[in-house]
């Protein structure tokens, strides 16, 4: 099989790709090791595309009012790169290898000894 057949066959889209980012980027925006600063970009973005207010409404500018929509998914895509990339790595790590669990908080692994004395 060549390179480029096995790189388009383990390629798993852009509609997966953008929701495994939506993914990542909700469990980041609650965990407390992420800048507060941050998170509000993601916030306003999801903010926007719930209002009700369009930058180009369809209503009045017919087929070209769609455009904005188009470029909403696009920008969404980009704001959870920006935010994914602006956490930092280590949590964003945790959270693709899925080591990261509710009750692991304030757990450290180790060895211990028992001494009788």
């Amino acid at each position: 099989m060549s390179q480029r057949k096995r790189k388009i066959e383990n390629d798993p889209g852009v509609v997966l790709r953008l929701w495994n980012n939506l993914v990542l980027s909700w469990r980041l925006l609650f965990d407390g090791r992420v800048n507060l600063m941050y998170k509000i970009v993601p916030v306003l973005m999801a903010l926007y595309i719930i209002s009700p207010i369009d930058i180009l409404p369809e209503a009045l500018l017919g087929p070209f009012g769609i455009f904005d929509d188009v470029g909403m998914l696009g920008a969404l895509t980009l704001v959870l790169q920006w935010f994914i990339g602006k956490a930092p790595q280590y949590v964003v790590d945790e959270y693709q290898s899925g080591r990261k669990r509710k009750n692991d908080a304030g757990v450290i692994e180790g060895t211990y000894e028992v001494r009788e004395d």
